[in-house]
């Protein structure tokens, strides 16, 4: 683990690892499962407008990249995407997946 870690996402990394082993997503910052992490078989929880969202595997911590929070929320790989990781995963903050604004649309015109 980098050096200089606080001493909190140290203890959140250090719960996930007796929880899930050597991999899975924490939130960096937060409450819920930003206590042990959660497995990566398991939805990701919301995707906010910054960095939330932390992938361990081994001695290693990084955030996600765009990408993959795009594509966890059910974004198509050929989504058009501002170049700006910071732009991106603001926009996607305050996105709703495709996937549930499908269930969405279906519902609704299911009860019409």
């Amino acid at each position: 683990m980098k050096p200089g870690r606080a001493e909190s996402t140290l203890t959140r990394v250090k719960n996930g690892r007796e929880r899930f082993g050597d991999r899975f997503i924490m939130p960096y910052y937060g409450s819920g499962s930003g206590l042990t992490g959660r497995s990566l078989d398991r939805p990701i929880g919301t995707i906010t407008t910054l960095d939330r969202w932390a992938l361990v595997r081994g001695d290693e911590m990084r955030m996600l990249s765009a990408n993959e929070a795009l594509a966890a929320m059910s974004f198509p790989a050929d989504t058009k995407r501002p170049d700006n990781h910071r732009l991106t995963m603001h926009m996607a903050g305050n996105a709703v997946p495709p996937l549930a604004g499908q269930k969405i649309i279906e519902a609704v015109m299911a009860a019409a």
